[in-house]
């Protein structure tokens, strides 16, 4: 390849195509290297995230089944108390019951009966004690009205006839002839809702918090709280965490801590039919310690052979030079006119090589690594297990994306030269080629969260063109949308009439959006908005100039739209000489994802 630059080119032309070729090599090279570091650090991360949900993910379903059985514990006891205050009446005396009976599960901290007048009646609490009036508490006057039926479990509150913090779960007793006889107060101490902060290890920032379906917290477990007592009362509303827990819901956010602003991976779950969530938050520093380590490890080494491959491209580049400076010496007495034509000669011919050789040299290799790509994830010289499936995907992806960049750049260099020929067919019908350009993108719409969707204007008329290249075009601008709008977005692609007899394509989307100046950047080959070394989006920077190029070729025009946050609109034209007047394909109106 390098002897043909030597025979058709003179030395300054022929070092600076190796100098380039050395720089597209190198930059390639780097983008890959970094892409693949990339990749890697951020599988890294999300498994690490996966362990430490899964983590969490038992341990609240610990503490939910251990707050479940005193929950249920407590019904049955309530159940028990109610019957007895319905048989005896006024005569029940809780005290005297609860020296013979052992109360509800291991925990409970004390009983009350509270008189439909909000005083005191009856309680397990030993004697004496004073007159008390509990018709201001919430967790009496819900039962009232009599419409809540069930266990209420109110607030956590600091209790009456207790010197700590008490949660209180009350139910109302009616007679049977439906009169109110009162309401059972079960008072349950924070710190004996579990016992699986003193049997694990939570850390010096690990949390267990209880809170009810109004958010509010009724306990929480930590290093600097083992009582349970610290933060209750606090909402753990805002950020990911879902305004209501329905019945049966579990789920995992990640959020900074209410209480003290530390991150954490939460994972939470109602328990049962209850109006409570319990809540397991693991410190987020702590569960990616591992990857964060992994990770350094890796920029590391991406950063040396980042360092080596530039020194080796720099030496490369001075020896080139050194020896087209040596060349040009020699060559200086040749006269100024010969020297002229033979560079001009020179530099067609190898422009020519360059597209030949560039063809040969890279597709021929590239076709293998992708055809033995497949051959190996069919499993046809054996089954692979699941890493090296997931390397032998890396190299399809990666060497069909290659592929792609430089059909890209020789199509474009061919437009440049003037060589590039449409291949015109007569009836071309643009709802089957608008339909297989959307059916190809559908996948990678789903997977970026998109909506993705097709209008055709009914009884279309069928063009002259070349149905590669028009498809090309819709593929670029269809990909770039895709590519570049966020989760949650949309893409649609209309084709309709032109007030001039010709047809107009629109790719529409809802992404960042362009000011003018960027624009102008989107439109020039190898062109990149966003340009800098920690962009989020691959590509060469050729969809957008190469679409335009083809709509040139046939007769047309491309134009873009844009607003910086407000999406992108890229109009492609084609002129009336091109539709057949007397012809007209189906409507298709549709969405593809």
């Amino acid at each position: 390849m390098l002897s043909a630059i030597v025979l058709t080119n003179s030395p300054p032309r022929r070092a600076g195509t190796i100098i380039r070729t050395i720089l597209i090599a190198f930059g390639i090279l780097v983008v890959a290297m970094w892409t693949a570091v990339g990749f890697s650090v951020v599988t890294a991360r999300r498994h690490a995230l996966e362990d430490a949900r899964s983590e969490g993910r038992n341990l609240m379903i610990a503490f939910r089944e251990e707050v479940a059985t005193i929950l249920r514990g407590v019904e049955v006891q309530s159940n028990l108390i109610g019957e007895r205050m319905r048989s005896e009446g006024d005569r029940f005396d809780l005290h005297a019951w609860g020296e013979n009976n052992v109360l509800i599960s291991p925990g409970v901290a004390q009983a009350t009966i509270i008189g439909p007048d909000g005083n005191l009646r009856s309680t397990t609490f030993d004697p004496p004690f004073t007159s008390t009036y509990f018709g201001d508490r919430e967790h009496f006057r819900i039962h009232l009205d009599g419409k809540f039926h069930g266990l209420f479990i109110g607030q956590t509150v600091l209790g009456r006839l207790t010197p700590g913090p008490v949660l209180p779960i009350t139910s109302r007793v009616d007679a049977e002839d439906g009169t109110f006889l009162g309401v059972l107060n079960i008072l349950v101490s924070p710190s004996a809702l579990t016992t699986l902060n003193k049997s694990i290890d939570l850390g010096p920032h690990g949390v267990m918090t209880l809170s009810g379906t109004d958010n509010l917290i009724r306990a929480r477990f930590a290093a600097d709280s083992p009582d349970g007592t610290k933060g209750v009362g606090v909402s753990m509303a805002g950020g990911d965490r879902p305004a209501v827990v329905e019945e049966g819901a579990e789920g995992s956010f990640t959020r900074p801590g209410m209480i003290d602003g530390i991150p954490r991976l939460f994972v939470y779950g109602r328990v049962g039919n209850y109006p409570l969530v319990v809540t397991f938050g693991l410190d987020l520093d702590r569960a990616l310690a591992a990857s964060r380590s992994y990770a350094e490890t890796m920029i590391v080494i991406a950063f040396g052979a980042t360092l080596l491959l530039t020194g080796l491209a720099a030496y490369l580049i001075r020896e080139i030079r050194g020896r087209a400076a040596q060349e040009v010496k020699l060559k200086a007495t040749n006269v100024a006119l010969t020297l002229s034509t033979e560079r001009a000669e020179a530099a067609n011919r190898a422009k020519s090589q360059f597209l030949a050789n560039m063809s040969h040299e890279l597709r021929t290799p590239l076709n293998a690594i992708i055809g033995f790509s497949e051959i190996l994830t069919a499993g046809i010289p054996g089954q692979l297990n699941p890493k090296q499936h997931g390397y032998v995907a890396n190299i399809h992806e990666g060497g069909g994306f290659l592929l792609r960049v430089i059909n890209d750049v020789l199509d474009l260099a061919q437009v440049d030269a003037g060589k590039l020929r449409l291949h015109e067919e007569k009836g071309i019908e643009l709802d089957c080629i608008a339909g297989a350009c959307i059916a190809l993108m559908e996948e990678q719409a789903i997977a970026g969260g998109l909506r993705l969707s097709l209008e055709i204007e009914d009884r279309m008329p069928r063009v002259i063109a070349d149905a590669t290249r028009l498809s090309q075009i819709v593929l670029n601008l269809l990909s770039n949308a895709v590519k570049f709008t966020e989760p949650g977005g949309s893409v649609s692609l209309a084709i309709r009439r032109a007030e001039n007899g010709g047809i107009v394509l629109e790719v529409r989307d809802t992404g960042p959006g362009m000011t003018a100046a960027e624009i102008e950047v989107a439109l020039q080959p190898f062109g990149q908005v966003d340009n800098g070394l920690a962009r989020r989006h691959n590509g060469t920077g050729l969809g957008l100039p190469l679409a335009r190029e083809l709509a040139e070729l046939h007769g047309g025009s491309l134009n873009v739209a844009s607003e910086k946050g407000h999406g992108t609109t890229v109009t492609v034209a084609l002129p009336a000489a091109r539709v057949l007047a007397d012809t007209a394909a189906s409507v298709v109106v549709g969405q593809a994802a």
